[in-house]
């Protein structure tokens, strides 16, 4: 009439049990975590100011913490850390290039398309006066000195406080 209890039995499956909870709770609370995505990827080659400060930022998503990393033309710029912004404070030449942001979390890392920045320069160029004698009726052709600039400079020639119509001449 009265069975017997086998504790090592009972504690074996308490124990099974104890187990199936703790990967039920595991494998949800993975199925909750989410890999990195970005909410935006980077469009056209964006054009800067020289001097300007310059603010790019990386919009993602994912199960936290997420942790950012920014290069430049492929090389390293910060480590990984919680800051998804990257600021130049003032705009050099020599930051014009490519740059991309890595996000990463527990679940894996993404790369995000790279961004171009170009940078808007005008170099110094000599105002030299330069006289030509022409009959009426011929053409002059006119030296333009060399200017280094980023994007080419649109050129403009006056004539006693007159735009010159350019002509095919």
């Amino acid at each position: 009439m009265f069975q017997r209890f086998d504790t090592a039995r009972a504690s074996r499956r308490i124990s099974f049990c104890i187990d199936c909870l703790l990967n039920q709770s595991i494998s949800a609370s993975s199925l909750d975590d989410v890999v990195p995505y970005f909410k935006t990827e980077p469009g056209l080659p964006q054009i800067h100011l020289e001097g300007n400060r310059l603010v790019l930022t990386c919009l993602a998503e994912g199960s936290w913490p997420l942790e950012f990393k920014w290069t430049h033309n492929d090389s390293e710029l910060t480590t990984y850390t919680s800051e998804y912004k990257y600021v130049i404070p003032s705009l050099q030449r020599l930051d014009a290039g490519f740059y991309r942001c890595i996000v990463r979390n527990r679940m894996g890392a993404l790369l995000q398309r790279r961004s171009e920045v170009q940078v808007a320069y005008m170099g110094d160029f000599t105002d030299a006066e330069e006289r030509r004698v022409v009959s009426e009726g011929r053409a002059a052709v006119l030296s333009l000195p060399p200017i280094s600039s980023c994007p080419r400079p649109q050129v403009t020639w006056f004539r006693d406080g007159h735009k010159i119509i350019p002509s095919s001449r």
